[in-house]
């Protein structure tokens, strides 16, 4: 506790410090120098403190939620930019709205946030609440219960089958269609189709989980595998590509606790691709009208569309997936926009209603929004994109601002403070579940880390999916996997 102090203490000091004594002459040192120290301030909590706990130390979800918000999307990787350009706004293709005072502005907000993070991380309140759910609420035998095979078999089957229905109906991925465009059944499996989507993903995972422990029912995992990617491809974002893989060597390092060189390889290989041929899929999906189509359709389309821009591709996407990826990760420049825009302008009646939004999450959890507001939720990248940096409303298109500056648009410092301290707790509390050890609670912990471990711009939803998991899934699963393990087939 004593080193976490006075890291803390140093690093918020030096951030006022800077403050105080900024002048734009250096802005481009000043900026470099403090994303490097908030670098530095997180693997000196990470590395010479005792916050991270458990046998799974580096899989916690503290690790994975800190890395992800502050050393990578939100600063640590963007020093990388430099390797290009030694000018950070040069580098950056938000440069005509960028200046260094309002980059030093969000990177001293995020520092606030980062020590708030920590601050809740460390604290056990979230212990006692874990505690009073396992024990007092009974969770513990529901998270014990063992898995069968056919449970994930069955996930599965029907999970994939469900996707292809979507697919072939326009409204799987990033797909245009949208529930109002149909009715009776098909409103309802498009109305949860967000959650249909990840059920053959669960299944994959217990599978593999199963496979990795007994080396059985080696071609069910392969061929899921396969269609598992094909899936992600044609689903237009890059998410799910590497989402999969992350799917495929968390079971592994779980049963094995390590990790190979091959698996290191394929990490690299999973983002190539999914910044390359995920990028063409993603451009194409925008512009491709898909409501009735078969998957030959789709295809043909595809390589008619790839021949077409073919010399563009080749120009925008594959001679700088270094510089796509490291853009694609940064959300300190649109972060900084954000901030700005809620310094200038202020939140107005055109734009989406950070507060209510925030506190109705909860109401949210067991009360879908449709029927309390009759819409979902704002979409927070496109307003961005629209109204802060007054680009394009004929395609919709998303561009994360983050958490940081999410909570500071909700209420300023105060509320960057205590969103991030709760944000701090709610990754304790879900470390809390990875270290139960048992395969269904390795499944909720994964389920929860899908929607907490790095949170951009759409925080509120993000919350609603933690709670979810947390309180909902189990109990499914409870059930269904009782039934399953109750039938001989």
């Amino acid at each position: 506790m004593k080193n976490f102090i006075i890291y803390s203490f140093f690093y918020l000091v030096s951030v006022v410090l800077i403050n105080i004594f900024y002048d734009d002459y250096y802005g481009n040192a000043t900026f470099l120098f403090l994303t490097f120290l908030g670098v530095v301030y997180n693997m000196l909590v990470i590395f010479k403190t005792n916050a991270l706990f458990g046998d799974y130390r580096f899989l916690s979800a503290g690790f994975i939620g800190a890395t992800t918000c502050f050393l990578i999307f939100n600063g640590g990787i963007i020093t990388l930019m430099y390797v290009k350009e030694l000018h950070f706004i040069n580098a950056n293709r938000f440069i005509n709205f960028l200046n260094y005072p309002i980059l030093i502005k969000f990177t001293s907000v995020a520092a606030v946030g980062n020590v708030s993070l920590w601050a809740g991380y460390r604290s056990k309140i979230a212990d006692y609440f874990f505690g009073f759910y396992y024990e007092g609420l009974g969770y513990k035998n529901v998270l014990n219960i063992n898995i069968g095979v056919l449970f994930p078999k069955f996930l599965i089957v029907v999970g994939i089958t469900l996707n292809l229905i979507l697919f072939s109906k326009g409204a799987y991925g990033r797909g245009l269609a949208t529930a109002d465009d149909f009715s009776g059944i098909m409103q309802m499996i498009v109305n949860f189709s967000s959650y249909i989507e990840k059920l053959s993903v669960i299944g994959y995972f217990l599978l593999a989980l199963i496979y990795f422990k007994t080396g059985k029912y080696k071609t069910w995992f392969w061929v899921t595998l396969v269609l598992q990617i094909l899936l992600a491809l044609v689903s237009g974002a890059r998410g799910p590509i590497m989402f999969l893989f992350i799917l495929t060597v968390l079971p592994y390092y779980y049963v094995n606790k390590k990790l190979t060189k091959l698996i290191v390889i394929g990490g690299v290989v999973t983002i190539f691709v999914a910044f390359t041929v995920g990028s063409e899929l993603k451009r194409f999906t925008q512009s491709f009208n898909n409501t009735d189509v078969s998957i030959s359709d789709y295809t043909d389309e595809f390589l008619e569309f790839r021949e077409k821009s073919g010399d563009e591709f080749n120009r925008k996407i594959y001679e700088s997936v270094y510089y796509s990826v490291l853009v694609r990760f940064n959300t300190v420049a649109p972060g900084t926009l954000a901030i700005q825009y809620k310094d200038t302008h202020g939140i107005d009646k055109t734009d989406p209603n950070f507060v209510r939004e925030s506190i109705m999450a909860p109401v949210y959890v067991l009360l879908p929004r449709s029927r309390v507001l009759n819409s979902s939720f704002p979409s927070w990248g496109n307003w961005f994109r629209v109204k802060v940096l007054g680009f394009s409303t004929s395609y919709m298109s998303n561009t994360s601002f983050g958490s940081v500056a999410f909570f500071y648009m909700t209420g300023k410092w105060f509320v960057v403070v205590l969103g991030f301290f709760i944000y701090g707790l709610s990754l304790r509390f879900a470390t809390n579940i990875l270290q139960i050890g048992s395969g269904i609670s390795f499944l909720v912990y994964l389920a929860v880390l899908s929607s907490l471990g790095y949170i951009s711009a759409s925080v509120p939803s993000a919350f609603v999916s933690f709670l979810r998991y947390v309180i909902v899934l189990p109990l499914f699963f409870y059930v269904v996997i009782k039934v399953f393990n109750k039938l001989r087939l």
